[in-house]
């Protein structure tokens, strides 16, 4: 009952080009010099320790879950797979291109690797708890309610399954779809869950991913947007 009484309305929006793919952090005591996504082909970390080049068209690192295992397995970095899945691609310019300029996030400096949502053909957004990497908030005790969601998307053709929302399991690693609907193309379209109380609401310490996608194309387009409303408790 605490929890729901100090329970966090909060709202998420990602536009073109601005979903987060990877989180990263640098937990280490070393000066950082960049962070670059370099030319589709790798991701380049450089602080006072070295340089260190992951090559994300390499079969065991061309995925936004193996690309942050990677560095989560590295001495002086960390990550975490925000605004996609585990499974997506980054192979084929998925990723922005260029050097990244730190932000900070809730007192925590970070390097964001954002989607080209155009090659990628999805926005996407993830409802958590937490999006920091190393400052992370206990979540086993917490969970997220989404109350509905808008969004615009200049896709090729509406179709069914294009609407999802994938529940993210914490504990077993595993991101599992659990809702799905007829995408509606260059309109703005709004999905809410029941009235009043109503919500898709995740599991303990887990969250939501919502995703608007094609089978083919999302062209840019200055309507673009997907918008989550939902609740930290």
């Amino acid at each position: 009952m605490t929890k729901a009484y100090a329970a966090q309305e909060t709202v998420g929006r990602v536009v073109d080009d601005t979903p987060i793919a990877l989180r990263i952090s640098h937990p280490g005591t070393e000066a950082v010099t960049s962070v670059t996504v370099a030319t589709a082909a790798s991701l380049v970390l450089i602080d006072a320790d070295g340089t260190t080049t992951i090559d994300i068209t390499a079969a065991a690192t061309d995925t936004l879950g193996e690309i942050s295992d990677y560095i989560n397995g590295l001495d002086n970095w960390s990550c975490k797979v925000l605004d996609g899945l585990r499974s997506d691609s980054v192979a084929s310019s998925e990723l922005v291109d260029g050097a990244i300029t730190s932000s900070t996030v809730n007192g925590e400096t970070v390097w964001d690797a954002l989607v080209d949502t155009s090659v990628a053909v999805a926005l996407t957004y993830r409802c958590t708890f937490d999006r920091n990497v190393d400052i992370n908030r206990p979540k086993g005790g917490h969970r997220v309610s989404l109350k509905g969601f808008d969004y615009y998307a200049n896709v090729g053709t509406g179709a069914p399954d294009m609407v999802q929302i994938y529940e993210w399991d914490a504990k077993n690693r595993v991101e599992t779809q659990i809702w799905q609907a007829l995408s509606v193309d260059a309109t703005d379209t709004e999905v809410t869950f029941a009235s009043g109380n109503g919500a898709i609401t995740a599991g303990w310490g887990n969250d939501l991913i919502v995703r608007i996608t094609d089978a083919a194309t999302l062209t840019d387009a200055d309507g673009n947007h997907l918008q989550c409303a939902y609740t930290k408790e």
